[in-house]
Parts: C-alpha cells; sequence; structure tokens
C-alpha cells in the first residue's frame, strides 16, 4: 500500500515535565508518559503509565521499580536492546516489548524515547511515551492462529484493525468504521487512497512503512486520515506483513486515533510558546534556583543575553557573579529560614560585579514541579535611572556651586563699590595735599606711604570687582597669539629664569572680543599661580587652540553653551591640587599659601574676567601631577581682529564749565576741588534733579557732564539723555566704583560711552577729563 508522508512524530522530551503549567495535560495523556535514569529508575511517570504497569499511583510506581530490567521487562534483552538503540540513535520510535505488571502479567508496549544529554554529552535521563500494544499483539497472533479467531477480534478490537492487499482494503473492523465515518461496505475493495487527503499523504506512508517493514519487520507511521464527512483525523498505523517473505500478500494494520494526543501536544506546545514568549519579552532577567545548591534550573532570554550565555545548570554565584562560594547576601537563607516575611517578595538593590549594571532585585519562594521550594528571582536594570540620578545630583552641585559664586561676587561687588569710594576721597586729597607741599617737606614721605596703601587698597578692589564682573572692560578684536606673545617676556620675567615658560601658539586661532588688559591680568594671574605650586625648578606651559563645544554637561560649573570657542590653555609641573582645594579654587580670599604671600584674589579676578565674557575654565589637576587651566572664550565672528585705534579728537575751544553730579558728599567735594584747582568751572550737584536744576539756570555752555552712575532720583545714564535734549554738544563722562547694567552689560562698555573707574587720582581724573575735551592737543 502506497501511502503519503505524515508530519514528523514530535518527541516527548520536547516538553519539559517542569512545567506547572502543563502539569494537568501530562497527567490527563491517554498514553503512558515517563522519565527514568540509564541506570534504570522511574523519576517520573503520569497516571496512565503506572496504570498500565498496575499500580495505584506514579508515586508508588517510582518507589517500587528499582530496576527496570528485573522488574518491568518479561525479557530483560529488550532492555539491553532499549538501552543500546537509544545510545546509538538518540531516539527510538516504536521500540516494542513485553512488559511485566505489578501482578506479574505482561503486556506488549510500543515505546517512543530519546536521550536527554549534559552539555559534556553524558546521558542524564531518557524521556519518552509507552503505548499499550497488546491489543495489536493479540489481534495478530489470532490472525495467525484463526481466520474466525481473527473476525472476533476485529469486532472487539478497540483498536482500529484492517488488511490491505494490492492497496486495496480487504478486512476492517468496526473501529476502523467509527474512525472514518465509512460503512465495511464503503471501505472494502476500495483502494486506501481514499482515505488520504493529498497525494503526498499517501505516497509518504507507503514508503515510511516498507522501508521499516524491510529493517525490522514492522513499521508505525503517523499520518492523516480524511473522514467521510471531511474531518481530518490523526492516525498512528502499525504494519506487519502477512508474509514477510511475500509483500504482495499485503499488510495487517492498526489504526489508533490520535488525535486528541496530537491536539494536546498541539496546546502544550502552544502554552509553552506563549509562556516562553512573555518571559522573553520582559526587560529584566529572570531565573529559577535551587535554594540549597544554588543551581539555576530556568533562564529567560534577557538574562542569557545580557550574559552571553545560558547559565541553567550553573550555579548562580558562579553564572551570574564571578564568584567561588555562595553570595554574603544570598536571599536563599533569608528566604528559606523565614528571616522577615517569606510570603513576600524581598526587594533590595545593588550593583552586578560582572555586568557593572546596577539592579533591582525581586526574590520569593515558589514551588517547583517535583515538590520542592526554589527562589525565583526578577532582576529590573535600573542603570539609566542610577545615571539620570548621578547627574541630577552633579547639575544640582553645579548650580549649587554656581548660585554661592554668584552670591560671593554680589557681596564683593558692593563692598569693593563703597570701599572704592572711600578710597577716591583719600587718593584725591593726597594727590592733592602732596602737590601744595614743596619739595623735602617731611610730611611728603608720610602722604606717600598713605597713597601707595591707597592704591594697594585700589588694586584689592579692582580684583573684587573683576570677580564680581564689575569691573569696566573696554573690549575689541584681538588675535590670542599677538597678545601672548607680546605678553610672553613680561611673564618669564614674572615667573623668573629657573621655571621655564613653553609657548606653543595654535594654527588659525579664533579670533576673540576681550580688553586685552584683562587678558594679561588672566596670563600674569595663572603663570603666578603656577609658580608657586612648581616652588623651584619646573615647566609652565602656554597653549592656543580652537574647540567645538557640542554638549553643555562637559563644561564645568555648568556655566557654558555649545558653539565655537577659542582656547588658552595654561598648563603646570607644579605640586596639583587635591579635590578639596579644587572645590574652593575660585572663592575670592581662598589660598593655600601661606600668610602674606598671597591674597587669595588672583584666580577669583581670573575667573571673573572669564565669566564676564561670556566663556568659562575647565581645571584638571591631581595632587603631586601638576595642574591646566583651559580657558574657553567664544569665537567672535569677524573679519579682522585689529583695532580701530583712538579716537580722533575733537577740536574746540577749552571748556571752562563742569557740571558735576555725585551722591557721595566727599567725593563731590573731592572731584570739585580737584577740577577747579585746574581751573575748571564747575557746577556741582548732589542728586540729579538738583543737576538738571542748575543747569537750567546756567546761562552759559555747559562742555561735560561728570555724573555717578548709581544714584537717587535717576541714574547716570537718564540724567545724561536728559540733558542731552537741552544742551545738544555736552560731553559724557560716567564714573563709578563698578558699573552697574545702566551703562554696561556685565561690565563691558557700550560703544560711544565714556567711564572712569573708582577710585581715580586727580591726576588720572584731569587725564581723562582732558582728552574728553581735547584740551591736550598741540596748539594751531
Amino acid at each position: 500500500m502506497s501511502q503519503d508522508p505524515p508530519p514528523q512524530p514530535v518527541s516527548p522530551s520536547g516538553f519539559p515535565l517542569e512545567l506547572n503549567d502543563f502539569r494537568d495535560i501530562v497527567h490527563n495523556a491517554p498514553i503512558g508518559i515517563f522519565t527514568s535514569t540509564p541506570d534504570g529508575r522511574f523519576i517520573s511517570a503520569n497516571p496512565t503509565l503506572a496504570r498500565m504497569y498496575g499500580y495505584l499511583s506514579p508515586e508508588e510506581m517510582i518507589e517500587s521499580v528499582t530496576d527496570l530490567a528485573v522488574q518491568t521487562y518479561a525479557n530483560p534483552a529488550d532492555r539491553v536492546l532499549f538501552v543500546r538503540l537509544i545510545q546509538e540513535q538518540e531516539e527510538i520510535i516504536d521500540h516494542e516489548c513485553l512488559l511485566r505488571r505489578k501482578d506479574g502479567s505482561c503486556f506488549w508496549a510500543s515505546r517512543n524515547a530519546r536521550a536527554i544529554r549534559d552539555c559534556t554529552g553524558t546521558i542524564l535521563f531518557y524521556q519518552g511515551f509507552t503505548t499499550d500494544i497488546s491489543p495489536r499483539k493479540e489481534a495478530e497472533l489470532q490472525l495467525k492462529a484463526s481466520q474466525e479467531r481473527l473476525q472476533s477480534i476485529f469486532r472487539v478490537a478497540p483498536t482500529g484493525i484492517g488488511v490491505v492487499c494490492n492497496r486495496h482494503f480487504s478486512e476492517v473492523n468496526e473501529r476502523i468504521c467509527e474512525m472514518t465515518g465509512y460503512d465495511a461496505e464503503e471501505l472494502l475493495g476500495r483502494n486506501a487512497r481514499m482515505l488520504y487527503p493529498t497525494q503526498e499523504d499517501y505516497d509518504y506512508v507507503g514508503s515510511e512503512k516498507y522501508r521499516q517493514i524491510a529493517s525490522r519487520g514492522t513499521g508505525m507511521v503517523e499520518t492523516r486520515w480524511q473522514r467521510k464527512d471531511g474531518a481530518i483525523i490523526n492516525v498512528l498505523i502499525a504494519s506487519t506483513p502477512i508474509d514477510p517473505e511475500d509483500l504482495h500478500k499485503g499488510v495487517t494494520f492498526t489504526a489508533l486515533d490520535i488525535t486528541e494526543r496530537k491536539q494536546a501536544e498541539e496546546d502544550l506546545r502552544h502554552a509553552l510558546q506563549t509562556f516562553l514568549t512573555v518571559l522573553n519579552g520582559i526587560e529584566a532577567a529572570i531565573y529559577v534556583a535551587d535554594l540549597t545548591t544554588h543551581e539555576i534550573l530556568f533562564a529567560n532570554r534577557h538574562l542569557i543575553d545580557t550574559y552571553g550565555f545560558d547559565p541553567t545548570g550553573r550555579t548562580c554565584f558562579a553564572a551570574l557573579r564571578g564568584e567561588t562560594n555562595p553570595c554574603e547576601a544570598c536571599p536563599a537563607q533569608a528566604l528559606l529560614h523565614g528571616i522577615g516575611d517569606p510570603t513576600t517578595v524581598r526587594i533590595r538593590e545593588g550593583k552586578n560585579p560582572v555586568t557593572g549594571k546596577h539592579l533591582i532585585y525581586h526574590d520569593r519562594l515558589i514551588t517547583w514541579l517535583d515538590g520542592r521550594q526554589v527562589r525565583l528571582q526578577v532582576a529590573t536594570d535600573i542603570t539609566p535611572l542610577k545615571d539620570l540620578e548621578h547627574e541630577r545630583n552633579r547639575i544640582r552641585e553645579q548650580l549649587r556651586q554656581a548660585q554661592k559664586m554668584e552670591a560671593i561676587g554680589r557681596l564683593a561687588g558692593g563692598v569693593a563699590h563703597d570701599f572704592n569710594n572711600m578710597l577716591g576721597v583719600i587718593l584725591g586729597h593726597v594727590d592733592m595735599a602732596m602737590e601744595d607741599l614743596p619739595d623735602g617737606d617731611p610730611l611728603l614721605d608720610s602722604l606717600q606711604q598713605i597713597n601707595r596703601a591707597a592704591e594697594r587698597s585700589a588694586e584689592l578692589t579692582r580684583q573684587l570687582l573683576a570677580f564680581a564682573r564689575k569691573q569696566m572692560a573696554t573690549p575689541r578684536l584681538i588675535d590670542l597669539n599677538e597678545i601672548v606673545s607680546a605678553t610672553a617676556g613680561l611673564l618669564q620675567r614674572t615667573i623668573g629664569e629657573n621655571i621655564k615658560l613653553v609657548w606653543r601658539p595654535g594654527w588659525h586661532v579664533h579670533p576673540v572680543k576681550l580688553d586685552p588688559t584683562q587678558l594679561e591680568q588672566i596670563l600674569v594671574n595663572l603663570c603666578i599661580n603656577a609658580r608657586d605650586a612648581i616652588g623651584d625648578r619646573g615647566q609652565i606651559a602656554i597653549e592656543t587652540g580652537n574647540a567645538r563645544v557640542d554638549d553643555i554637561s562637559t563644561c564645568t560649573l555648568n556655566e557654558c553653551l555649545p558653539g565655537d570657542y577659542a582656547i588658552l590653555r595654561v598648563s603646570d609641573s607644579g605640586c596639583g591640587m587635591d579635590q578639596d582645594t579644587m572645590a574652593n579654587l575660585f572663592e575670592p580670599f581662598f589660598t593655600t599659601k601661606d600668610v602674606g604671600k598671597g591674597t587669595g584674589l588672583g584666580l577669583a579676578t581670573v575667573y571673573g574676567i572669564v565669566r564676564q565674557n561670556s566663556g568659562f575654565i575647565q581645571v584638571e589637576s591631581k595632587a603631586q601631577q601638576g595642574s591646566t587651566f583651559t580657558i574657553y572664550l567664544p569665537r567672535h565672528h569677524a573679519k579682522s581682529a585689529r583695532s580701530n585705534g583712538t579716537p580722533a579728537r575733537e577740536s574746540g575751544r577749552t571748556p571752562d564749565t563742569i557740571l558735576l553730579v555725585e551722591d557721595e558728599h566727599m567725593n563731590l567735594t573731592m572731584v570739585k576741588l580737584i577740577l577747579e584747582r585746574q581751573g575748571f568751572h564747575v557746577i556741582a550737584a548732589l542728586t540729579p534733579n538738583e543737576a538738571i536744576k542748575r543747569a537750567q539756570e546756567h546761562a552759559g555752555d555747559i562742555r561735560l557732564l561728570l555724573t555717578d552712575v548709581v544714584m537717587p532720583e535717576m541714574n547716570g545714564r537718564d540724567l545724561a539723555a536728559h540733558l542731552l535734549s537741552h544742551h545738544p554738544g555736552i560731553k559724557i563722562l560716567y564714573m563709578s566704583g563698578y558699573t552697574s547694567d545702566i551703562i554696561a552689560r556685565h561690565g563691558v562698555l557700550e560703544e560711544g560711552l565714556h567711564f572712569i573707574q573708582k577710585p581715580f587720582t586727580s591726576s588720572a581724573l584731569i587725564a581723562r577729563v582732558k582728552e574728553m575735551l581735547n584740551l591736550d592737543r598741540a596748539p594751531t
């Protein structure tokens, strides 16, 4: 009989017995399902198999049967054959043998099994199905004995039995008719092809059946039949030749409807696939481990992908943490001994030493298929959250530092402003006093000492103003290489001959807009600081270059913006700094130098100048490894970095009237006296409103308005705007202890405005006033 090939039979070992979800399916399966060890012991069985052997339960059978060859095989040689075939072929299909029941009676069985090996190839156990084929065997024996007995068996056999000669049905029993829905008359004499849904199914069954008969005398094939009503059923067909010497005489066959079994297998496969799909789709590492041995019994796909291998069968501490012994903080003991509340999930957080990831672990007890309690762990990766938390803390600390520096700057600026007013009075009166005294007067030396002390105090206030970003600056386009080259000689003399100064100019450095004097301040302060860090002998390197900042997270104090920058880098081979020193580096009056050897304002001044010009600083340093200060100054997009030069002086007659406005009475008196001593006519006012009134009352021209910036009633810029509307030719000169945004943006003077920084000497004031009024020009 030629038949078509069915789908390949599915090995029972493909369905893990450990899954609780499938226990009911295995428990109620109509065929025997077993797992045995290579040395001949059952380690699991379903009720159907137990009943086959005459036991009340699988547990009774497992406990009773300790040697399969002695206790269950009627012929121990069949056990030897079974073991040899499974070792050679890995899988056995339809191994038929006579088995012994508990009561000593025997039955014929067909066994499908395969060997389960570990990663080393060692056979761990056998898994398979056992089908009681005693009815078929009995039917075959009866057929050989007598035709009448065969007909009796046909009628009562629970399994479909038939005979096929020359591919046509010659005998069928009632079970065949029940299975197919045809009457016997409709089947007898008909070609067996009528039951197969496709020619391929029919041809496969025929070829496979005779292949098996040729090799072992009988053939068993899974295939499909199509019932009379069109329904498809799964059938297990076992065929035996009537005359092994003459296959043309036909074959007898048994047909077992395995549709329900196949559906159960398909349901099992689908459930398993669904379960694994869900587990493998979870973005967390999941595994099950034995509480005592710590052996991993199951691992999901996420865990396997994370570690790059399947850890099943290995201990969790070795496979997942690289340890040789169980972890000290292993939750197994806590769960096992009921520390805390064992009925709830135990949650902990930690860093895995193998992957370096921060994880939240959820551990709990579950009951495994064999009844033992095991540990289920779900480990969720929270590394991104940890990184985000770290970044937030970093930004929070940067903001705190920036706010602290800003607060210190406001305080420093306020102190410097008030102090400047007092110093201005001192310097002005000292200058006038020294002018009035004849040469050789003994008071001159004292006044000179007072003047030097006041000037040193004024320098301190200028440094404080620089830190507070309230120092007046007159920026212009400059080339960093040009300024550094011009200052190199001064720097070498400042640091001394014992320290080597290395100058490495960059190529095509971006132009920047900066007051050259401020750049010189930066260089001098950094080099002095480096010199003091070096001590005896060493090297200071100055470099320039360009940089592109794309990520503000790379910027110190989080105060920079992405863009193109010119960089100025000063490195030294000095003693370096620790983290505590670097944390307070730019705070005013912070110094690590001995008393009297530093004011603590050098780096604070650098910081203030850089921030005033929209730049930022990065500092790299380690103890005994030197320090590197990298200053980023924003690129100025201009075609030329050349100065426009000094504005041409105006022509005109010598001014004779100056309107002076100052809300500090001592300053007002002092400045008025200095100007009047130079022959100017001065109209003095303490308030802007008084100045407006005095200007309206004055009949002549007012050539210059010299005004403070911050005053009550009205600021200096608004006062100047008001006076210009009535005196269009008046010139404006602002003076202040600090600039305020009234006339400057962050201390950078707006184009066309003129300013003199308090405190100033009388000579500096006169020079600035004459420059404004063009009085020092050569006579025409």
